[in-house]
Order: structure tokens, then sequence, then C-alpha cells
């Protein structure tokens, strides 16, 4: 068996042993950081039932929103459990692994400051922290057993598929367009690989906007059988917008197509699809809950739970962008901090009840930017 063989089964038996796909829809995510850069803070109280705080950053894990407290000082992360939580909520950017039922923060990237672009953080299972990676983009596949990474000089021209289990690159593929961008599915079985003239991460402005680095084009890579086909798209204006998934899989998502709405969707043979439901705009990275019985709606800085029978609002709306369903009724989501809102306390992760009564923070609160800031990547453990 060759090492081409040895990787293509060693990825297929990762991917049969994930469960169902994560609700993340990442050109969802890529509308949200565009609309970020010019939002403004509202400031909304909330109830809220506060976790006692460990000193050392000691793990909290406790059962999902009800029932007594149990606490566990240090030690591996406790297997997927969907009714426990394992929180940090004097953490930001959080150090130990945050997760609700079997989703878990895998990785997160820190804000650009002033002297440094953006750094990728991803958490080590050896060490059972966060460690800083030499990556300029990665993603996470479902399971947490692999990432697809790129050099930190973005483009480059070659992906690499990181066991996550080693930490070491168990292969490279070559490229013959520089990347900029990846995407698993949400089955683990194939990469969006986003291609792009020039950095992805320059922005353009009134200045730059003609010499801009925008994006080329994109590939479709299968990891079980080895093909890999490249497909053009027409010149963009510059800044990231990687595709992403559907849902199900079945389809790209285009979160700055050059013609038509802000966004589109291909089927895997690169042809324009319809809109998947609960997906496209206004809908958010969460989409409906698991048994479909609630869905979540948002505009990227605000955000409600809807009946999918009624289509009638569930309990009152709130401030930060719902971002995935860990159970039937739990939603992931950022929360904001009240009154108490300052650059250097701005939002952070909790796990709520659809009503929103009960809230439960999972993070310390980030900064709206700069060395504060943080976006989180949510994985399917």
């Amino acid at each position: 068996m060759n090492a081409d063989q040895l990787l293509r089964d060693t990825l297929r038996e990762w991917s049969e042993e994930t469960s169902a796909p994560a609700g993340r829809d990442l050109a969802s995510r890529a509308l949200r950081r565009r609309r970020n850069r010019s939002r403004r803070r509202i400031a909304t109280a909330t109830g809220a039932a506060v976790l006692a705080l460990l000193a050392g950053g000691a793990a909290v894990v406790v059962p999902m929103l009800e029932g007594p407290q149990n606490v566990h000082l240090s030690g591996p992360a406790p297997a997927p459990d969907p009714d426990r939580v394992l929180a940090h909520p004097d953490e930001s950017p959080p150090r130990h692994l945050v997760a609700a039922g079997d989703l878990a923060v895998s990785a997160y990237r820190t804000g650009e400051t002033p002297e440094k672009a953006y750094d990728w953080y991803l958490y080590d299972t050896g060490k059972q922290r966060y460690e800083k990676t030499p990556w300029g983009a990665l993603d996470v596949a479902p399971g947490m057993k692999a990432a697809a990474v790129l050099e930190k000089t973005l483009p480059t021209s070659r992906v690499g598929i990181l066991d996550l289990r080693t930490g070491k690159v168990a292969q490279w593929v070559p490229l013959d367009h520089e990347a900029g961008g990846v995407s698993w599915s949400p089955d683990g079985t194939r990469l969006a690989v986003t291609t792009y003239s020039g950095d992805p991460d320059v922005e353009a402005t009134p200045a730059n906007r003609e010499t801009a680095p925008g994006r080329t084009g994109y590939y479709v890579i299968d990891i079980e059988t080895g093909d890999k086909r490249y497909r053009p798209l027409p010149a963009s204006i510059g800044g990231r917008s990687d595709l992403g998934w559907s849902r199900d899989g079945t389809r790209l998502a285009d979160p700055a197509p050059t013609r038509g709405p802000y966004l589109a969707y291909y089927d895997i043979q690169g042809r324009p699809a319809g809109t998947p439901p609960y997906e496209g705009l206004g809908a958010t990275d969460a989409g409906r809950s698991p048994d479909g019985r609630y869905y979540a709606t948002g505009d990227g800085r605000t955000g409600e739970v809807k009946d999918a029978r009624t289509h009638r609002r569930v309990g009152d709306g709130f401030t930060g962008a719902p971002l995935a369903w860990t159970s039937d009724d739990r939603l992931l989501r950022w929360g904001d901090c009240g009154d108490d809102c300052t650059d250097d306390r701005y939002e952070r992760l909790v796990l709520t009840d659809p009503e929103g009564g009960t809230t439960v923070p999972l993070t310390g609160f980030r900064a709206s930017e700069g060395h504060g800031a943080w976006e989180p990547l949510i994985t399917r453990r």
C-alpha cells in the first residue's frame, strides 16, 4: 500500500467515525465578518445563570443548563456528551478546550493588530490547550482528527492534511493555482479550496481597489479518491471571500458572487443551484435545530429563535450572532455584555435555551477588534 492510499484509507476511517454534520454555514460566517467591520455595539440586559469561576483557568464542567453542578479540575476533556458543557468563563481567548455536547471550539483566529497579521490557535489534545500554529489558514475536519492547513504566507501552492493526533502533516496536495482558504465538507470527505491572486486578507480600499488581491477560483478535492477539480471564478474585489458548504454538503456557498444576489450556491460540478432551506441571506450559522422544531435568524449583530411550524419568535430577541445548535433545544451563540460594554469587554460565547431565559457563559469576553478580538472555529467532535 503506497502513502497516498494509506492517507485516503485513514481519512475515510476518520469520516466514518464522525457523527451527523454540524449545522455551520461558512458563507454566512463570511457575511457576518463583513458586517462586523462597521457594526455598532447594541447593549441589552439579559438574564443569566452565571457559573462560579475557578482559579487558575480550571475547566468548569456542568450539566447543560440544568441540574446540579459538577466541577472537574484539569485532566483530559470529557468525551462528547449531549448533557454536558466544558466552559472557561474566565478565559478570552480560551486557553483550554471549550465544548458543548459534541461541538467544540477546535481552533480560533486572533484579531489583526498594526504589528502583525492574524494568528491561528489550534487545540492540542496532547497538551490539552490551544497552541499557536505556523499556518496562515486552516479548517478542522469533523471528528477533530485532521485539519487542512495552508502555509503562513498566503496564497500558497499546496494544501496540507494535518494529523491532529501526531501534529504532523500527513500529506501535501500540490496546487496549480495558489490558495488562500480551505473548508471541509460537513462529512469530512472533501475540501473546498479557494484560490486568490494575492494575500486574501488584504482588504480592498479606495486607494488600492485596482490592485488589491482578488479571488480567482476554487478546487474541490475528494480526499478518498484523490480527484482534484479546479474551476475559475470571475475576478472579484479584493478581500477574503472563501467558498464554504451547505449544511448537507451537496452545494458550495459563495459569499461574494460577481453577478446576482450577494450570496449564491453551486452544485459540486460548479453549476448554479438554489438556496437550501434555512440558509442564504437572513439565515445564520446555526440554522434549524436538529429536531426541526426551531430555527435561528439574524443579521450578524442580533438574532432570534423562531418556531419552525408557526414562524413566530420564541422568547425575546438577543444581541449576538447564533452559531450552532448543540442539541434540539440548546443554542451556542455570542452573548453581549449588557450595560458593561467597553473596547476590551464586548461579547462572549454562551449557551442558551431557545427562549433565552437561561444562559451559561462558555468563555470570557472578547474585544471588538485588535489584539483582544478572536473568531472561533466550531467543529463536531
